[in-house]
Protein backbone atom coordinates (compact mmCIF):
# COMPACT_ATOMS: atom_id res chain seq x y z
CA UNK A 1 0.00 0.00 0.00
CA UNK A 2 1.35 3.20 -1.10
CA UNK A 3 2.32 5.76 1.99
CA UNK A 4 0.12 8.68 0.99
CA UNK A 5 -3.08 6.27 1.57
CA UNK A 6 -4.93 4.71 4.49
CA UNK A 7 -1.91 2.85 6.09
CA UNK A 8 0.03 6.37 6.67
CA UNK A 9 -2.48 8.80 8.95
CA UNK A 10 -1.36 11.88 10.03
CA UNK A 11 -2.67 15.03 12.67
CA UNK A 12 -4.14 16.49 8.33
CA UNK A 13 -5.95 13.29 6.62
CA UNK A 14 -7.71 10.11 7.74
CA UNK A 15 -9.07 7.45 5.50
CA UNK A 16 -13.39 6.57 6.00
CA UNK A 17 -16.03 4.68 4.40
CA UNK A 18 -18.19 6.33 2.74
CA UNK A 19 -21.39 5.69 0.57
CA UNK A 20 -20.37 7.81 -2.75
CA UNK A 21 -23.04 9.21 -4.85
CA UNK A 22 -22.04 8.34 -8.77
CA UNK A 23 -24.53 9.94 -10.22
CA UNK A 24 -28.37 11.40 -9.51
CA UNK A 25 -31.52 13.04 -10.99
CA UNK A 26 -34.15 15.50 -9.73
CA UNK A 27 -37.97 14.05 -10.75
CA UNK A 28 -40.77 16.37 -10.08
CA UNK A 29 -44.36 14.44 -11.36
CA UNK A 30 -47.75 14.91 -11.57
CA UNK A 31 -49.76 11.82 -10.91
CA UNK A 32 -53.26 12.37 -12.55
CA UNK A 33 -56.14 9.99 -11.05
CA UNK A 34 -54.18 7.94 -8.98
CA UNK A 35 -56.61 5.21 -8.45
CA UNK A 36 -57.07 4.30 -4.61
CA UNK A 37 -57.74 0.82 -2.98
CA UNK A 38 -59.42 0.12 0.97
CA UNK A 39 -60.04 -2.20 3.30
CA UNK A 40 -63.37 -3.68 2.86
CA UNK A 41 -64.86 -1.58 5.96
CA UNK A 42 -63.44 1.57 4.27
CA UNK A 43 -65.05 0.70 1.41
CA UNK A 44 -68.28 0.42 2.28
CA UNK A 45 -67.94 3.88 3.72
CA UNK A 46 -67.07 4.64 0.09
CA UNK A 47 -69.63 2.97 -1.12
CA UNK A 48 -72.58 5.42 1.23
CA UNK A 49 -70.12 8.81 0.51
CA UNK A 50 -71.94 11.46 -1.79
CA UNK A 51 -68.42 13.63 -1.94
CA UNK A 52 -64.92 13.21 -0.28
CA UNK A 53 -62.19 15.43 0.50
CA UNK A 54 -57.96 14.40 0.84
CA UNK A 55 -56.66 15.17 3.84
CA UNK A 56 -53.20 14.50 3.46
CA UNK A 57 -51.09 12.01 1.97
CA UNK A 58 -47.80 10.22 2.92
CA UNK A 59 -45.19 7.97 1.15
CA UNK A 60 -45.05 5.11 3.76
CA UNK A 61 -41.80 3.21 1.65
CA UNK A 62 -40.40 2.91 -1.88
CA UNK A 63 -38.96 -0.50 -3.14
CA UNK A 64 -36.29 -0.45 -5.62
CA UNK A 65 -35.34 -2.82 -8.51
CA UNK A 66 -31.81 -1.99 -10.47
CA UNK A 67 -30.96 -3.65 -14.01
CA UNK A 68 -27.55 -2.97 -15.77
CA UNK A 69 -28.18 -1.66 -19.43
CA UNK A 70 -27.16 -3.78 -21.68
CA UNK A 71 -23.70 -2.61 -24.10
CA UNK A 72 -23.94 0.18 -21.86
CA UNK A 73 -21.30 -0.64 -18.76
CA UNK A 74 -21.58 1.38 -16.06
CA UNK A 75 -25.10 2.32 -16.29
CA UNK A 76 -28.04 1.05 -14.81
CA UNK A 77 -32.09 1.38 -14.95
CA UNK A 78 -33.67 2.36 -11.74
CA UNK A 79 -37.22 1.76 -10.78
CA UNK A 80 -38.74 3.45 -7.79
CA UNK A 81 -42.23 2.12 -6.62
CA UNK A 82 -43.51 5.14 -3.95
CA UNK A 83 -46.37 3.57 -2.30
CA UNK A 84 -49.09 5.76 -0.46
CA UNK A 85 -51.10 6.16 2.24
CA UNK A 86 -54.35 9.15 1.69
CA UNK A 87 -56.35 10.01 4.53
CA UNK A 88 -59.53 10.87 3.19
CA UNK A 89 -62.65 12.19 4.35
CA UNK A 90 -65.94 10.80 3.32
CA UNK A 91 -69.01 12.94 3.22
CA UNK A 92 -73.17 11.59 3.36
CA UNK A 93 -75.89 13.05 1.67
CA UNK A 94 -77.03 14.60 5.33
CA UNK A 95 -74.91 17.51 5.71
CA UNK A 96 -75.45 17.71 9.73
CA UNK A 97 -73.46 13.69 9.80
CA UNK A 98 -69.54 14.17 10.48
CA UNK A 99 -67.32 12.80 7.66
CA UNK A 100 -65.89 9.39 8.49
CA UNK A 101 -61.96 9.06 8.12
CA UNK A 102 -61.01 6.32 5.77
CA UNK A 103 -57.90 5.36 4.49
CA UNK A 104 -56.57 4.05 0.91
CA UNK A 105 -53.23 3.25 -0.72
CA UNK A 106 -52.03 3.26 -3.90
CA UNK A 107 -48.43 2.92 -5.78
CA UNK A 108 -46.33 4.01 -8.78
CA UNK A 109 -43.16 3.83 -10.41
CA UNK A 110 -40.80 5.69 -11.53
CA UNK A 111 -38.29 4.19 -13.87
CA UNK A 112 -35.25 6.21 -14.56
CA UNK A 113 -31.34 5.17 -15.98
CA UNK A 114 -28.45 6.95 -13.53
CA UNK A 115 -24.80 5.99 -13.90
CA UNK A 116 -23.55 3.93 -11.27
CA UNK A 117 -20.23 2.74 -12.31
CA UNK A 118 -19.18 -1.02 -12.30
CA UNK A 119 -18.16 -3.24 -9.12
CA UNK A 120 -16.33 -6.60 -9.23
CA UNK A 121 -16.03 -7.49 -5.58
CA UNK A 122 -18.26 -8.46 -3.05
CA UNK A 123 -18.47 -6.83 0.20
CA UNK A 124 -19.38 -8.37 3.21
CA UNK A 125 -19.99 -6.24 6.82
CA UNK A 126 -20.34 -7.99 10.46
CA UNK A 127 -22.94 -6.11 11.56
CA UNK A 128 -24.88 -5.68 8.16
CA UNK A 129 -26.80 -7.72 5.57
CA UNK A 130 -24.54 -9.63 3.26
CA UNK A 131 -24.70 -7.79 0.12
CA UNK A 132 -25.45 -10.30 -2.34
CA UNK A 133 -25.76 -9.81 -6.03
CA UNK A 134 -29.13 -10.43 -7.54
CA UNK A 135 -28.66 -13.58 -10.08
CA UNK A 136 -29.14 -12.99 -13.90
CA UNK A 137 -32.18 -14.11 -15.00
CA UNK A 138 -30.60 -15.34 -18.43
CA UNK A 139 -27.34 -16.73 -17.82
CA UNK A 140 -28.31 -17.61 -14.02
CA UNK A 141 -24.86 -17.06 -12.66
CA UNK A 142 -24.48 -14.96 -9.60
CA UNK A 143 -22.11 -12.53 -9.95
CA UNK A 144 -19.50 -13.91 -12.29
CA UNK A 145 -21.20 -12.38 -15.20
CA UNK A 146 -23.25 -9.11 -13.58
CA UNK A 147 -21.00 -7.60 -10.99
CA UNK A 148 -22.08 -5.92 -7.78
CA UNK A 149 -24.64 -3.72 -8.28
CA UNK A 150 -25.23 0.04 -6.80
CA UNK A 151 -26.97 0.70 -4.06
CA UNK A 152 -30.40 3.25 -4.75
CA UNK A 153 -31.93 5.97 -2.46
CA UNK A 154 -34.28 8.25 -3.10
CA UNK A 155 -35.37 11.58 -1.01
CA UNK A 156 -39.04 12.85 -1.60
CA UNK A 157 -40.97 15.18 0.09
CA UNK A 158 -44.42 15.36 1.15
CA UNK A 159 -46.53 14.85 -1.42
CA UNK A 160 -49.30 17.26 -2.39
CA UNK A 161 -53.20 16.25 -2.86
CA UNK A 162 -54.37 18.42 -5.97
CA UNK A 163 -57.21 16.98 -6.59
CA UNK A 164 -59.82 14.45 -5.15
CA UNK A 165 -62.76 12.89 -6.97
CA UNK A 166 -65.35 10.31 -6.13
CA UNK A 167 -66.26 7.67 -8.99
CA UNK A 168 -69.58 6.61 -9.09
CA UNK A 169 -70.24 2.52 -9.56
CA UNK A 170 -70.25 1.80 -13.39
CA UNK A 171 -73.32 -0.64 -12.91
CA UNK A 172 -75.95 -0.97 -9.82
CA UNK A 173 -74.80 -2.14 -6.50
CA UNK A 174 -71.24 -1.79 -7.96
CA UNK A 175 -68.43 -0.28 -5.67
CA UNK A 176 -67.31 3.58 -5.95
CA UNK A 177 -63.50 4.55 -6.17
CA UNK A 178 -61.43 7.29 -5.10
CA UNK A 179 -58.58 8.67 -7.63
CA UNK A 180 -56.65 11.12 -6.72
CA UNK A 181 -54.22 13.46 -8.55
CA UNK A 182 -50.97 13.87 -6.51
CA UNK A 183 -48.05 16.23 -6.73
CA UNK A 184 -44.22 14.99 -5.66
CA UNK A 185 -40.84 15.93 -5.39
CA UNK A 186 -38.08 13.09 -5.71
CA UNK A 187 -34.51 12.94 -5.73
CA UNK A 188 -33.08 9.38 -6.93
CA UNK A 189 -29.28 8.37 -7.24
CA UNK A 190 -27.26 5.90 -7.24
CA UNK A 191 -24.17 4.94 -4.64
CA UNK A 192 -21.49 2.58 -3.50
CA UNK A 193 -19.32 2.11 -0.72
CA UNK A 194 -15.91 3.91 -1.37
CA UNK A 195 -12.78 4.82 1.29
CA UNK A 196 -11.97 8.31 0.95
CA UNK A 197 -9.05 10.15 2.21
CA UNK A 198 -10.28 13.23 3.89
CA UNK A 199 -8.81 16.39 5.97
CA UNK A 200 -9.18 15.87 9.25
CA UNK A 201 -9.04 18.36 12.22
CA UNK A 202 -10.48 17.06 15.58
CA UNK A 203 -13.15 15.04 16.95
CA UNK A 204 -16.59 16.84 17.12
CA UNK A 205 -16.38 17.39 21.21
CA UNK A 206 -19.98 19.14 22.27
CA UNK A 207 -19.23 22.42 23.87
CA UNK A 208 -22.60 22.55 25.84
CA UNK A 209 -23.39 20.71 28.92
CA UNK A 210 -26.43 18.54 29.21
CA UNK A 211 -28.74 20.29 31.94
CA UNK A 212 -31.89 19.27 33.11
CA UNK A 213 -34.73 21.59 33.08
CA UNK A 214 -36.59 21.57 37.00
CA UNK A 215 -38.46 25.01 36.28
CA UNK A 216 -42.26 25.03 36.63
CA UNK A 217 -44.39 25.41 33.96
CA UNK A 218 -44.53 29.16 34.83
CA UNK A 219 -41.04 29.63 35.29
CA UNK A 220 -40.62 28.24 31.96
CA UNK A 221 -43.33 30.36 30.22
CA UNK A 222 -42.36 33.31 31.76
CA UNK A 223 -38.75 33.28 30.02
CA UNK A 224 -40.73 33.08 26.15
CA UNK A 225 -40.42 36.48 24.65
CA UNK A 226 -43.95 38.40 24.03
CA UNK A 227 -44.63 37.39 20.29
CA UNK A 228 -45.70 40.99 19.65
CA UNK A 229 -45.33 40.19 15.60
CA UNK A 230 -48.24 37.85 16.03
CA UNK A 231 -50.49 40.88 17.20
CA UNK A 232 -49.99 42.95 14.42
CA UNK A 233 -50.63 41.24 10.84
CA UNK A 234 -48.17 41.42 7.94
CA UNK A 235 -48.51 43.86 5.03
CA UNK A 236 -48.23 42.79 1.51
CA UNK A 237 -44.86 44.21 1.40
CA UNK A 238 -43.60 41.41 3.68
CA UNK A 239 -44.02 39.01 1.35
CA UNK A 240 -43.41 40.23 -1.66
CA UNK A 241 -39.60 41.42 -0.51
CA UNK A 242 -39.81 44.21 -1.40
CA UNK A 243 -41.79 48.04 -0.43
CA UNK A 244 -43.68 49.75 -3.16
CA UNK A 245 -43.94 52.46 -0.94
CA UNK A 246 -46.75 55.33 -1.46
CA UNK A 247 -45.19 57.49 -4.66
CA UNK A 248 -46.14 60.56 -2.30
CA UNK A 249 -41.86 61.72 -1.86
CA UNK A 250 -42.09 65.38 -1.83
CA UNK A 251 -39.29 67.46 -1.80
CA UNK A 252 -40.86 70.93 -0.67
CA UNK A 253 -37.78 73.40 -0.41
CA UNK A 254 -38.75 76.23 2.18
CA UNK A 255 -37.77 78.93 -0.52
CA UNK A 256 -40.64 78.12 -2.53
CA UNK A 257 -43.14 79.14 -0.16
CA UNK A 258 -46.06 78.98 -2.30
CA UNK A 259 -45.71 75.64 -2.02
CA UNK A 260 -46.09 74.82 1.54
CA UNK A 261 -49.62 74.64 2.64
CA UNK A 262 -49.94 74.88 6.65
CA UNK A 263 -53.36 74.23 8.79
CA UNK A 264 -52.92 75.03 12.30
CA UNK A 265 -55.99 73.97 14.23
CA UNK A 266 -55.96 76.78 16.80
CA UNK A 267 -57.13 74.31 19.82
CA UNK A 268 -54.65 71.87 19.18
CA UNK A 269 -51.86 73.24 21.56
CA UNK A 270 -49.79 70.48 20.39
CA UNK A 271 -49.51 72.19 17.22
CA UNK A 272 -48.50 75.90 17.92
CA UNK A 273 -45.14 76.19 17.90
CA UNK A 274 -43.73 78.71 20.51
CA UNK A 275 -40.55 80.71 19.10
CA UNK A 276 -38.13 82.76 21.18
CA UNK A 277 -38.06 86.03 19.61
CA UNK A 278 -35.44 89.28 20.48
CA UNK A 279 -37.34 92.52 20.70
CA UNK A 280 -41.22 91.16 19.68
CA UNK A 281 -39.71 90.60 16.10
CA UNK A 282 -40.96 87.20 14.26
CA UNK A 283 -38.30 86.15 11.34
CA UNK A 284 -39.59 83.44 9.51
CA UNK A 285 -36.46 81.25 7.21
CA UNK A 286 -37.54 80.55 4.40
CA UNK A 287 -35.00 77.47 3.74
CA UNK A 288 -36.49 76.04 6.52
CA UNK A 289 -36.73 72.29 4.99
CA UNK A 290 -38.91 70.78 7.48
CA UNK A 291 -41.63 72.57 7.04
CA UNK A 292 -42.23 73.67 10.59
CA UNK A 293 -44.92 76.95 10.32
CA UNK A 294 -43.82 79.83 12.34
CA UNK A 295 -46.75 82.17 12.22
CA UNK A 296 -46.83 85.73 13.97
CA UNK A 297 -49.04 86.25 16.83
CA UNK A 298 -48.96 88.22 20.22
CA UNK A 299 -45.59 88.58 21.39
CA UNK A 300 -45.26 88.57 25.41
CA UNK A 301 -42.12 88.82 26.50
CA UNK A 302 -40.37 88.16 23.47
CA UNK A 303 -41.97 84.74 22.71
CA UNK A 304 -44.25 84.29 19.40
CA UNK A 305 -47.21 82.17 19.84
CA UNK A 306 -49.30 81.17 17.18
CA UNK A 307 -52.49 82.32 16.80
CA UNK A 308 -55.42 79.36 17.80
CA UNK A 309 -57.87 81.96 15.31
CA UNK A 310 -56.19 81.53 12.22
CA UNK A 311 -57.65 77.97 10.89
CA UNK A 312 -55.14 78.05 8.07
CA UNK A 313 -51.49 79.43 7.79
CA UNK A 314 -49.96 80.00 4.15
CA UNK A 315 -46.85 80.66 4.79
CA UNK A 316 -44.35 82.67 1.81
CA UNK A 317 -40.88 81.19 2.20
CA UNK A 318 -39.26 83.97 1.82
CA UNK A 319 -41.81 86.39 3.46
CA UNK A 320 -41.21 87.31 7.18
CA UNK A 321 -45.19 87.75 8.98
CA UNK A 322 -44.41 90.47 11.54
CA UNK A 323 -47.28 92.29 13.58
Amino acid sequence: MNDSNCGSLNNDSVCIDAMRIFDSCCSQDCLEDLEFTFSDADQETINGASYIKSKCIDVTGVTFAIDPVPFNKGFYTVSATFNFRAEIEAYTADATTPPTIVYGISNFTKMVILFGSDGNTQRFVSNEETSAVTPSPVSGCAGCCEGTLPVAAVNVAQPMCLDANLVPATETGGAQSVTITVGIFAVIQLERPVPLLIPSYSYCIPERECTTNTDTPCELFSRISFPTNEFFPKGIEAFAGNNPGCGCNNNNNGGQGGNNQNNNNGNNNGNNNNNNGNNGNNNNNGNNNNGNNNNNGNNNNGNNTNNGNNGNNNNGGNTPNNR
